[in-house]
């Protein structure tokens, strides 16, 4: 009998730890550790940091992106089709896309440098250049977030937020020297929020110089638009362009934008023009001079 009594022992405890409840929670996880919730033994995908210097590694990364990726370019891509940045992040773990200079000068066709339709993106301390048509288009997604962009020698606008475009926040960028050839500088502006973008869209402490139409273009944007702290120098040097520093919307609209403490300096046409939007657009602590058309041009 002791010797069966030990056996009975032995099989209760096994029985006992072997049927143990994980009662693991969230709480008891500290940050940055992988986490095995109870009864799924499933691991959270660990953020990717990846450095890319061909175009071929670089649109393998944007595709494969995952919120908390850090994608960072090394040196100049030269790109020969549209990159696009389809994927999202989400409100606590951004993707961020950082570095380099994204050279466009390859992509055939009237074709974008950048087209972002994705969510929840950090675009940062980057060079788009020469693209056939916009340098980077914003649309259809939101909540991304720019700063340090420089977009240069693109032939339309430089950085544009269209087709529902949401919530993006424009930051301490760079716009300069966008023509469109074909149309003779009529529609490339440094920086333009137009025709259909999405509600929400800021710009903050931007500089827009020497682009052939306007620096800033609002034409026929229905929700208000943000601009902080801004300059438009100099547009307006194609022959078609409308050359204003701040185009502020169009005919038929009632959208009241703000424009605090930006600057306008020697643009072919106006410093600040509503353009015919009959909406009450607020110009606080805004100036310039050397406006060809004068500083405010149908501002309501």
């Amino acid at each position: 009998m002791k010797k069966n009594s030990g056996i009975l022992v032995l099989g209760m405890a096994i029985a006992l730890f072997g049927c143990k409840k994980d009662n693991t929670t969230m709480a008891d996880v500290a940050d940055g550790q992988s986490i095995v919730q109870p009864n799924k033994m499933e691991l959270a995908a660990a953020a990717v940091s990846a450095t890319v210097s061909t175009e071929a590694a670089l649109k393998t990364a944007i595709s494969n992106a995952q919120p908390g990726d850090v994608i960072t370019v090394s040196g100049t891509i030269y790109l020969t089709s549209t990159l696009q940045l389809l994927k999202s992040g989400t409100s606590s773990s951004k993707i961020n896309f950082t570095g380099g200079i994204l050279d466009c000068s390859g992509i055939s066709g009237a074709n974008w440098g950048v087209k972002v339709n994705g969510s929840y993106w950090n675009i940062t301390n980057m060079t788009i250049r020469n693209a056939p048509d916009c340098g980077i288009v914003f649309q259809t997604g939101g909540y991304n977030y720019v700063n340090k962009v420089t977009t240069h020698g693109n032939k339309d606008s430089g950085l544009q937020i269209y087709n529902g475009g949401h919530h993006n926040s424009i930051n301490n960028s760079t716009s300069y020297d966008n023509y469109d050839v074909a149309n003779g500088g009529e529609n490339a502006d440094g920086y333009a929020c137009k025709l259909s973008a999405g509600a929400g869209n800021q710009f903050n402490s931007c500089n827009a110089y020497h682009n052939s139409d306007d620096g800033w273009d609002l034409y026929g944007q229905p929700y208000t638009v943000v601009i902080n702290n801004c300059t438009a120098t100099n547009n307006g040097y194609g022959t078609n362009g409308d050359g204003n520093g701040f185009k502020l919307g169009s005919a038929g609209q009632n959208v009241p934008h703000t424009v605090t403490n930006c600057t306008a300096n020697n643009n072919k046409g106006s410093g600040y023009d509503g353009n015919g939007n009959a909406g009450h657009i607020t110009t606080t602590g805004s100036g310039g001079s050397g406006n060809v058309k004068g500083l405010f041009n149908r501002i309501n």
